[in-house]
């Protein structure tokens, strides 16, 4: 669908519309995952958490190529509003289920947010155009971070008035109203590849030989799929560093994890004026992965609550800069006819990294002082950014001698099948 809006900076109602939808849904999400998490730790035992948490991830891995060559072949439209209804019956569901189907169902919810996820990240570039990519893509992430700062609020009063169910309805209505914006609005993406049918193994695994051979995704993914397994890591062990080492208790926490969304919040709204400001993403991303680094190095070297609230804020606004300008550079990178397959392809990356991050910290908890494993992720950023830049750098230089998607449009003709 072509972009409309009444000026040149406005961004069109739809995208609006869908930063809203989106908002609400992630908003529900979290109030579910809060109460799912509080009644696997009752229900399942000490690995409880561990396990819905993992449910979580391993569908967005192992299906990511099938998924994606579903987004780059069916419409838009009704494939977002069939799997997301889905999803709302799974909610419910999910609310008066036994123990024994809750790990199953929760993993059958995250196959459709393997479809999903992937389908919203496409259908939004068709929707504006390449100048209002960046803002887009901020208020997307300004809006999922609003959600962010009330979800485990919210949750956590829920749960405490009226136990599990309740959340679980409430993530269902919220998928109500998100299949509802399609259509209502009539916004729909209709793929290049919708006419072709094919559903071959190599077609489904065309988005990861771009990912492979493309010098700016692999060098961006291979970077943010260490910053996920740093900052996973870190998840873990927070909450042992800020109680030990900082003397906080859950109010403290709470206001850690305040500012971090509060800087993220900040700067994803600012992101529209950083694009105009720095028109070539690739810089403020590596601005954005630097401050990331040595702010994350920061928090791990702070003796006092202060210091930390002041850093995280910092790298909450640092991580929405990074995010912001790697999916512009992602999105400009690949053709329409395999954008589907490239998303899928990178969020299984990334839930593979968030599996093994999850491990890793427990397992190095065993072992090491919380205050240096957070160096020690600092420290793994820094070097796989120094690993990566160049290329970052030298393919954003590159793009601006040659006409817009020339190389990914080459790049594509090379790794799709005749």
């Amino acid at each position: 669908m072509p972009f409309t809006s009444s000026g040149q900076d406005r961004l069109p109602r739809t995208v609006r519309a869908v930063a809203v939808g989106r908002s609400v849904s992630f908003l529900g999400d979290e109030v579910a995952l809060l109460a799912m998490a509080f009644r696997a730790k009752a229900e399942l035992g000490h690995f409880g958490v561990a396990a819905i948490l993992i449910a979580g991830a391993v569908p967005l891995l192992v299906l990511a190529p099938f998924a994606g060559l579903l987004v780059d072949r069916v419409r838009t439209r009704p494939l977002l509003v069939l799997v997301t209804i889905a999803q709302a019956g799974i909610c419910v569901a999910l609310a008066w289920s036994p123990s024994v189907l809750l790990v199953p169902l929760i993993a059958l919810l995250a196959c459709g947010t393997a479809v999903s996820s992937p389908a919203w990240q496409a259908l939004v570039p068709s929707l504006v155009s390449t100048s209002q990519l960046p803002r887009a893509i901020g208020m997307l992430q300004s809006f999922v971070a609003c959600a962010g700062l009330a979800g485990p609020f919210l949750g956590g009063f829920l749960v405490a008035t009226y136990g599990f169910h309740v959340p679980l309805l409430v993530d269902a209505v919220s998928f109500v109203a998100l299949a509802a914006i399609p259509l209502v609005l009539r916004i729909d993406r209709v793929p290049a590849g919708a006419a072709d049918g094919g559903f071959s193994m190599r077609e489904a695994f065309a988005g990861v030989r771009v990912v492979l051979r493309h010098p700016v995704i692999r060098s961006l993914l291979a970077l943010l799929t260490l910053f996920v397994l740093a900052l996973g890591v870190i998840n873990v062990v927070e909450i042992y560093f800020i109680t030990t080492a900082l003397h906080a208790g859950p109010r403290g926490y709470g206001l850690l994890g305040l500012c971090f969304g509060g800087g993220m919040l900040v700067a994803a709204s600012l992101s529209g004026r950083i694009a105009a400001r720095f028109p070539r993403p690739e810089r403020p991303f590596v601005v954005g992965c630097t401050v990331l680094c040595l702010g994350i190095g920061g928090f791990g070297l702070t003796t006092q609550l202060w210091q930390a609230a002041a850093l995280l804020m910092v790298v909450g606004a640092a991580n929405a800069i990074v995010n912001v300008n790697a999916s512009v550079m992602i999105t400009t990178s690949c053709t329409d006819d395999i954008r589907g397959r490239v998303f899928s392809a990178i969020q299984g990356t990334v839930s593979a990294a968030q599996i093994l991050a999850l491990a890793a910290g427990g397992l190095l908890l065993l072992a090491v002082a919380p205050r240096s494993i957070i160096v020690a992720g600092a420290l793994v950023s820094a070097a796989t950014l120094c690993a990566t830049i160049v290329p970052v750098l030298r393919a954003g230089a590159a793009r601006r001698e040659a006409p817009d998607d020339d190389d990914a449009r080459k790049l594509t003709s090379e790794v799709l099948p005749a």
